[in-house]
C-alpha cells in the first residue's frame, strides 16, 4: 500500500512539474527560469522535512562585497565592489558534504565611462537571490571537531535572483536621480519591428566556487567563500542587443527612455550594435562567514563517529 501511495504521489509530481515546466508556448529561458523555481521549492521542502539535528545543521551569515561582470564591464574583477550579505541554513549529509539553501542580497554596478566607452551607459542593480547550493568539502570537516577542524571546499548550486536594473538619469534641472530602465524598453523590447520580448526581473542562476572554512568553538564556525553567478540573462545591466529608435522610444515611453537608449550624444545608427547579444551576465559575491551549529541531542551517523570533540583531560 505504501509502495502504491509513493507511486502515485510520485506520478502527480512528474504530472505537475511537466505542466509548470514543459510548456510548448515557453521559450528556453523561461523553462530554465520555472526548472529553477521548481527544484528550489522542491529542496525548500525537502529541508523543512528533515529532523532538526545537532552537528547536522547550522545557521549563519555572510559578509562580504559584490560585483558584476558583463556588457559594461567584460573582465575586471571586483570592479565597483560594493557591500553584499547572506542568510543561510546548512545541512551536513556527512563530514564531505553538506546542502545549503540561503537569500543573498548585493549591489551591483557599472559606468561605460571607466572603460572610456563613447557608448556612455550606466546603471546600478540591488540583486535580491535565493539559492540552494552543494558544498563538498576537500577534507573531513563538522562545527566542533578539534581534530577536523578546518577544510576548503567547493560550491556548486542553482538559484533565482530578483533584478531591477536602474540608470543614473540628469535632467538639469531636478538633478541626478536613478530611474529603473526595464519599463522604458531602451532596446525596443515588445515594440512592434524589434523582435524582442520584454526582459523579465526574476533570472535563474547557477552559482559556483570555492571557499575555506574553520571550527573556532564547539559551535561556532567560520569561513571566507568567493562565487561566481552565472545569470541566465544578459540584460542585468539592461544592455545586450542594438539600438532602438530614440524618437519612436520618447513618443512610446518620454524623454527618459529616448535618453537612455543612447545617452552617447553621437546618435548611433538604429539596429547597430549596442550590447553583445552572445553571452550572458555574471555577478560574484565574496563573503566572510559565520555559522551556528543548532542545539540539541546529537544523533551522529557513522561518519562522524570517533572524530568528534577532544576529551578533556582528568
Amino acid at each position: 500500500m505504501q509502495k502504491e501511495r509513493a507511486h502515485l504521489h510520485g506520478s502527480r509530481l512528474l504530472r505537475i512539474f511537466a505542466r509548470f515546466c514543459m510548456s510548448e508556448r515557453m521559450d528556453t529561458l523561461d523553462r530554465m527560469r520555472r526548472f529553477g523555481f521548481f527544484f528550489l521549492f522542491l529542496m525548500a521542502g525537502w529541508l523543512v522535512c528533515q529532523p532538526v539535528q545537532a552537528q547536522r545543521s547550522e545557521i549563519g551569515f555572510g559578509v562580504g562585497g559584490s560585483f558584476y561582470m558583463g556588457d559594461i564591464n567584460p573582465k575586471r574583477v571586483f570592479y565597483k565592489t560594493q557591500w553584499a550579505g547572506s542568510l543561510f541554513y546548512r545541512y551536513n549529509f556527512d563530514t564531505r558534504l553538506a546542502l545549503r539553501a540561503g537569500v543573498s542580497y548585493g549591489r551591483v554596478m557599472g559606468a561605460d565611462a571607466d572603460f572610456g566607452n563613447i557608448r556612455n551607459l550606466n546603471f546600478r542593480n540591488d540583486l535580491w537571490e535565493v539559492a540552494a547550493l552543494v558544498e563538498v568539502n576537500f577534507l573531513d570537516f563538522f562545527t566542533g571537531s578539534y581534530q577536523h577542524r578546518i577544510s576548503p571546499y567547493l560550491v556548486l548550486g542553482v538559484g533565482m535572483v530578483y533584478s531591477n536594473p536602474q540608470g543614473l538619469f540628469a535632467d538639469g534641472t531636478e538633478g541626478e536621480r536613478w530611474v529603473d530602465l526595464r519599463p522604458l524598453h531602451t532596446e525596443g523590447q515588445g515594440l512592434e519591428g524589434y523582435g524582442l520580448k520584454q526582459y523579465s526581473r526574476l533570472h535563474c542562476v547557477v552559482p559556483m566556487g570555492l571557499g575555506l572554512k574553520v571550527s573556532v568553538f564547539p559551535f561556532m564556525s567560520v569561513g571566507v567563500e568567493w562565487t561566481m553567478r552565472l545569470a541566465f540573462t544578459d540584460y542585468l545591466d539592461d544592455v545586450g542587443g542594438t539600438y532602438a529608435d530614440p524618437v519612436v522610444l520618447g513618443e512610446k515611453y518620454g524623454q527618459e527612455s529616448a535618453y537612455f537608449a543612447d545617452p552617447s550624444g553621437h546618435t548611433h545608427q538604429v539596429g547597430s550594435r549596442r550590447g553583445d547579444a552572445g553571452t550572458y551576465d555574471w555577478y560574484s559575491f565574496a563573503m566572510f562567514t559565520v555559522s551556528f551549529r543548532l542545539p540539541g541531542k546529537d544523533r551522529l551517523c557513522p561518519a562522524y563517529a570517533g572524530i568528534g570533540l577532544k576529551k578533556k583531560r582528568r
